[in-house]
């Protein structure tokens, strides 16, 4: 998460905060579009995904749709993110990834 603790670099946790509230929405945002039968390529999708990657880089992290393309095909290759996205919802990590394959196409 690139914040090494012991270097002394002062922590913004008020911002870190934010970025989990804001992660934590979008992913249940995604969650609950893959339960109700939204298309991973649907225009709420794709706008949710923009939102997403926009706040992202309004908080200094610099992240294209291919880069959220690539980090999303991480998540189904390693254990501990694939179990945290399908604990949340069954499918869910492979929506995502197929969501985000969808976007960055477009972009």
């Amino acid at each position: 998460y690139d914040v090494d603790l012991l270097e002394g670099e002062p922590v913004d946790v008020p911002s870190m905060n934010g970025q989990a509230r804001e992660a934590a929405a979008f992913m249940a945002g995604m969650a609950n579009a893959l339960k109700t039968g939204i298309k991973h390529d649907d225009a709420r999708v794709r706008d949710s995904i923009r939102d997403h990657l926009r706040f992202m880089n309004e908080q200094g992290h610099s992240f294209t749709a291919a880069d959220f393309a690539g980090q999303t095909k991480f998540f189904l290759s390693d254990d501990f993110h694939l179990r945290m996205l399908e604990e949340q919802q069954t499918g869910l990590a492979y929506y995502l990834h197929a969501a985000a394959e969808a976007y960055a196409h477009l972009t």
